[in-house]
């Protein structure tokens, strides 16, 4: 097995690893590609060191390697991963200040051929749990994902992040109280999420003031990333009363103009629940996911930046 195919068996993770980290599918592949560019390098000076010690057989540089020299690629390309993100996140965290309105992340769209897809109804790539993840420092961030998600173990973080283990406990503990005082504790069924997010759909489409009132918690929470290329509110919107004034000021009209274009809506699932993405003239111009509480619809996420929105053209191919 060579580099290539050694780094392959582990670049699934790795994305899937520096997503979590930085929220950037884009930043993400730019990330795993430099760790491999670097995993390369290294090994090919590794390996020439150590032919000027010894000579293989044909027949011994043939063989699979063991299953302790497979472990070093993944204690390796995770460490630089890692790192490669935290160097990533101080610097957006400066970017962070100067950015229009609410941020989210970029879309982390499901593979539609292949409904069992890692992204997939999977609870920790949610809109509402990146969003809990950007409030942690780097650091915290890393722990907490390394830990409590990936299950490493706090001497092998400690070697990752550079600090001791009792820090990464630490840093895990207060990251860990954080994402629990905010996260959604009530899950809901895949179908039934699919069933709301298409009822809200049609109640702002249709103007529907009173389909509206009853699919919205009292306390709704209403985020949306324009990122100054698009419209969207300046600012998270918090409340019915909040929430509905905009929408009957802004995005009920720009619906009702949507519609007389005409546009398509199509059903996709992206950070691991179904939302809906709405297309003009062949291009996405939003894409609209919830999260849920018993009572209703607990969050809305309205992602109108065109450079995330990019992802699901895409995806479609």
């Amino acid at each position: 097995m060579d580099s290539a195919q050694i780094f392959a068996c582990h670049r699934d993770r790795l994305l899937a690893l520096a997503y979590r980290l930085t929220g950037s599918v884009f930043e993400s592949e730019d990330i795993v590609q430099e760790a491999y560019i670097r995993w390369h390098h290294t090994l090919k000076k590794s390996t020439l060191k150590k032919s000027t010690l010894e000579k293989r057989t044909l027949q011994n540089s043939a063989q699979e390697p063991s299953p302790r020299e497979i472990e070093t690629p993944r204690a390796w390309l995770t460490t630089v991963t890692t790192r490669l993100s935290l160097d990533y996140l101080k610097s957006a965290r400066c970017q962070r200040q100067s950015y229009i309105g609410p941020w989210l992340p970029e879309p982390l769209i499901a593979n539609q051929q292949q409904p069992d897809n890692m992204h997939a109804l999977d609870q920790s790539v949610t809109m509402a749990f990146m969003v809990l993840l950007d409030r942690l420092s780097p650091a915290q961030r890393a722990a907490y994902i390394l830990h409590d998600l990936l299950g490493y173990a706090f001497d092998d973080i400690a070697e990752i992040l550079g600090v001791s283990s009792a820090s990464c406990r630490k840093l895990a503990s207060r990251s860990r109280e954080k994402i629990n005082a905010g996260a959604e504790h009530e899950p809901v069924p895949a179908a039934q999420h699919q069933q709301l997010i298409e009822a809200f759909f049609l109640a702002v489409r249709d103007a529907d003031h009173r389909a509206l009132l009853s699919l919205l918690t009292d306390d709704v929470i209403f985020h949306s990333d324009g990122g100054g290329k698009a419209a969207a509110a300046p600012h998270i919107l918090k409340g019915k009363e909040e929430v509905l004034a905009w929408m009957k000021k802004v995005l009920i009209p720009a619906l009702g103009q949507w519609q007389t274009l005409p546009g398509k809506r199509t059903l996709v699932c992206f950070n691991g629940s179904p939302g809906i993405v709405l297309w003009q003239e062949g291009k996405v111009i939003s894409a609209f996911s919830i999260s849920l509480a018993k009572s209703g619809i607990r969050q809305i996420y309205a992602l109108r930046n065109p450079d995330k929105l990019q992802l699901f053209s895409r995806a479609a191919g």
